[in-house]
């Protein structure tokens, strides 16, 4: 019965280690509600389509990167640090760049598990340069070698 006891605390102590922190992500929500909310067509013509980056791409993170962080990602800018503004490693759960890597898969038919790293982007800006560049690559690549 102890041991039962043990576990079920253990299990929530980890439960919360690897849980958002809803503190954390009210307050960036808090700080982005000062600025205006944009339709993620308005986000990718502002932002996104001067810069020719492919729109499917923009749509990905503009969807995804709020369904995992709980941000207003309307309200999300190019120059917002990741970590810094956007302290997402804190207000996602803990298993959130192995799930956007199978979504990324899933949307766009190419893998980037290997190849992506969070830790190397700083800004919204370089997640999305970095995104549509491996989107273009691994395409690329396989076009010239079919069988890998």
């Amino acid at each position: 019965m102890l041991r039962q006891l043990k576990n079920l605390l253990f299990g929530l102590r980890t439960y919360t280690d690897l849980s958002p922190d809803v503190k954390i992500r009210k307050e960036v929500n808090q700080l982005l509600c000062q600025r205006e909310a944009l339709t993620l067509d308005e986000w990718f013509n502002c932002f996104w389509q001067p810069r020719g980056i492919a729109k499917p791409v923009v749509a990905f993170v503009y969807n995804q990167l709020g369904k995992y962080s709980g941000l207003e990602i309307a309200r999300v800018r190019p120059s917002d640090r990741l970590n810094g503004d956007l302290q997402l490693p804190l207000v996602c759960w803990f298993d959130w760049q192995i799930r956007w890597c199978e979504d990324f898969c899933e949307c766009f038919g190419v893998d980037i598990s290997d190849r992506f790293d969070m830790n190397a982007v700083t800004t919204v800006e370089e997640l999305v340069l970095c995104l549509d560049g491996l989107r273009l690559t691994v395409k690329a690549v396989s076009r010239i070698n079919p069988n890998p």
